[in-house]
């Protein structure tokens, strides 16, 4: 048995070549299914602008079901539905506008005034943590390791002259 080719959007497979790859890919069935699938992923605003400038399906409001399904070109959205977009678009454009600064960049003193705060507290009286180093069990026998495996200490950190051993 040859290869087989899958296709996720329409859940079916068939022989792999490419006339029958290239027959599959522009067919109808499969544009309606890409297209439903990526429909999924759309934003509230889109969604929204695309719904109410379509009329609502008389069949799918009294009836409850429609036979074109998601390729119907009536709005399937009831009233409560709409709310809920505008609602969930206007939450959304809310949050943009108080997260963004008026002239769209970050104020560059509320930056330093927050990294400052952050990293460098005065009223602390800790130590600086530096990072701990351990060396691996298999190089404990060595004696004569290179600095560059050297455990790193505050010290060593200071201590300078051990560079010109690098080479």
């Amino acid at each position: 048995m040859g290869k087989r080719y899958y296709c996720a959007y329409c859940d079916r497979s068939f022989k792999d070549d490419t006339e029958a790859r290239k027959k599959h890919l522009s067919s109808l069935q499969h544009a309606k299914n890409r297209a439903d699938h990526y429909n999924i992923y759309k934003d509230p605003e889109v969604i929204l602008k695309e719904e109410c400038a379509k009329m609502p399906c008389k069949r799918y409001m009294t009836v409850g079901d429609c036979a074109f399904g998601l390729g119907c070109r009536y709005s399937h959205y009831t009233p409560p539905m709409i709310w809920e977009l505008q609602r969930l678009v206007h939450m959304k454009t809310e949050s943009r506008l108080h997260a963004m600064p008026k002239n769209g960049w970050p104020n560059p003193d509320d930056i330093t005034k927050e990294y400052f705060e952050n990293s460098m507290n005065p009223s602390s009286t800790e130590e600086p943590s530096y990072p701990t180093w351990f060396k691996p069990l298999e190089l404990h026998d060595y004696s004569r390791l290179p600095p560059s495996l050297w455990p790193i200490t505050p010290e060593s950190l200071a201590d300078t002259s051990t560079f010109k051993e690098w080479g």
